[in-house]
């Protein structure tokens, strides 16, 4: 990946890397996970802006999501599995089952509100 934005979430934050290998394990953890399609950020700056945005997140929501890092070069095989038309996205999964999608970089309150939305949701 080699941004350090995104490595920040991967070295510090903790965030796996998730592959094509190993996404099904990824998804198979207990409550919300969050896939995080990057995308290269050279060409999508607005993903540094994303990986903030997650960091925040979670200290809104301690310990209520899990956030994985899609590698880029599984994203390509990945995307159609998931729903992802563009990136940056941020895909939310329960038990593998699919809750719902953040595209694009967008103001703080949505976030906070899809988040909320999703986590209530059955």
């Amino acid at each position: 990946m080699a941004n350090p934005v995104i490595e920040r979430l991967i070295g510090i934050e903790g965030c796996p890397v998730v592959t094509a290998e190993n996404v099904d394990e990824f998804l198979a953890l207990d409550g919300m996970v969050v896939l995080f399609f990057t995308g290269d950020p050279r060409q999508r700056p607005e993903s540094n802006d994303v990986a903030v945005v997650l960091r925040e997140m979670s200290s809104v929501f301690p310990g209520q999501i899990r956030v994985g890092i899609v590698d880029q070069a599984a994203e390509k095989s990945l995307k159609p599995r998931f729903g992802v038309l563009v990136v940056p996205t941020l895909v939310y999964l329960r038990q593998g089952k699919f809750v719902g999608l953040i595209p694009r970089i967008q103001d703080w309150q949505v976030y906070i509100e899809k988040t909320r939305g999703f986590l209530a949701a059955a």
